[in-house]
């Protein structure tokens, strides 16, 4: 194990700033994908089979983010390294076996065009491209260990470098493969492929780290316990991606449900572009809070990191350049354009909740208490759900505003929930973080 140095503001800053860089390109993958989609044939249609068929996978392969977790705890040694590579990699197989069934068979016609209200041609696009996804499987483990081990040592800048070669490798891809392929699942494709190039890339740049792990005299932690500690980081990841995917249920009963499903898929990739990094909270607080005091400097970058955010999204979204975005940048005909406005304007309280929700996640995984984090996970999606349903009696409203609305509704839950909880455990006088003595620090 690596001993850790009192957490000051600049080490959150040095730690977080690259993971900014590589959600942002992440995210920018993503739209990247919607802005091509957009300039082939019949955009509606393409976009929202795109839309429905990555949150579809994103929900159900969302397990396989807790790795990245799971390793920054348990990974100690090369024996503990293994062992945890080997029980994340028997439960990816899991969605991927989910995934590919539903994809291949009737299920999905059921799913997307029976539960979701998709046309007969978006839900044939969305089963092709949820089938193509669901090969990223295997290489996100492989990079999600990787990271594991990046982070471990504070080298989050190589985790950039991997996200820039993933970026540049999707370009190319989107140049090629429409040659072959259908525009939604191209556009799967291109997310499998440059998913796979990354994989490689951590893969190269992390031996050095799995190289200087002792062989053996680390924490060897039985698979019960990582099962303890990740089932609700699990029920978490897993909600959090299945908002999208719950809310597409319910804009699918709306008046233009390809209009409403497409407007959404574009304002939700907006959204991961622009207020996702807020998402590294979790790990950046779980890596580098190990006390009190600590715990005392992550909430004053948290409310700095939040407010530079909110001051982002008003720049982008509530002036002109939001028509240039929407117009020009995605390339959005003008109804879908218009349709998307009122959305991308409410990703302002978006930003705030979903900032903080992630905080408090980290600084509860740090504690390994994350049992109350499966239990607000559960009710953010059933508030998603409340607020869906009012298109079951509002067919008329505007099915991106509804969507965001929904996801900000749900991290504003959880914040109250955890925060509570979070609130009741630092009052008690016991050490709340595993290498913390009982002084507090």
């Amino acid at each position: 194990m690596f001993s850790h140095a009192p957490l000051t503001v600049r080490a959150a800053v040095l730690f977080f700033v690259p993971l900014i860089l590589t959600t942002e390109l992440h995210q920018f993958s993503h739209s990247l994908v919607h802005a091509f989609l957009a300039r082939l044939g019949d955009a509606t249609t393409t976009l929202a089979a795109f839309s429905v068929a990555f949150a579809f996978n994103t929900t159900f392969s969302g397990t396989m983010s807790v790795s990245i977790q799971a390793g920054m705890t348990y990974i100690t040694d090369k024996a503990s390294f293994w062992r945890v590579t080997r029980f994340y990699f028997l439960i990816a197989l899991v969605p991927f076996f989910f995934i590919e069934t539903i994809a291949l068979t009737s299920m999905g016609d059921w799913l997307f065009s029976t539960m979701m209200g998709a046309s007969p041609q978006v839900t044939r696009l969305a089963k092709g491209a949820s089938a193509v996804m669901g090969l990223w499987v295997i290489p996100n483990q492989v990079r999600n260990i990787a990271t594991a081990l990046c982070m471990n040592r504070r080298r989050t800048i190589l985790i950039s470098h991997a996200t820039m070669v993933r970026l540049v490798s999707q370009a190319l891809m989107l140049m090629v493969l429409p040659l072959w392929l259908e525009g939604a699942v191209a556009g799967a494709a291109s997310l499998v492929g440059c998913m796979t190039v990354e994989a490689l890339y951590m893969y190269w740049v992390s031996r050095q780290f799995y190289a200087e792990l002792p062989a053996s005299g680390g924490e060897q932690t039985s698979y019960r316990r990582m099962w303890q500690f990740s089932w609700p980081l699990m029920v978490t990841q897993i909600t959090e991606n299945g908002v999208s995917f719950a809310i597409n249920f319910f804009l699918g009963r709306l008046a233009n449900p390809d209009l409403a499903l497409a407007a959404f898929g574009v304002v939700n990739a907006l959204n991961s572009l622009v207020a996702s990094p807020l998402r590294n909270l979790v790990q950046t607080t779980q890596a580098l809070v190990h006390s009190r005091d600590d715990m005392r400097v992550m909430l004053k970058f948290a409310h700095r990191l939040t407010l530079v955010y909110a001051v982002l999204v008003v720049g982008l979204f509530y002036t002109p350049m939001r028509d240039v975005i929407l117009g020009n940048i995605m390339g959005l005909p003008p109804q879908l354009s218009s349709y998307a406005a009122p959305g991308v304007q409410m990703l302002l309280f978006v930003v705030v909740v979903w900032g903080y929700s992630s905080l408090f996640r980290g600084l509860l995984s740090a504690m390994r208490k994350t049992q109350i984090i499966a239990g607000s996970a559960l009710i953010r999606l059933l508030v998603v759900i409340s607020v869906g349903s009012v298109t079951l009696f509002a067919p008329d409203l505007n099915g991106a505003a509804v969507g965001v609305a929904a996801v900000g509704c749900a991290f504003l839950a959880e914040i109250l929930i955890l925060g509570r909880r979070l609130y009741a455990y630092s009052r008690s006088t016991g050490p709340l973080f595993p290498r913390e003595t009982a002084s507090g620090g």
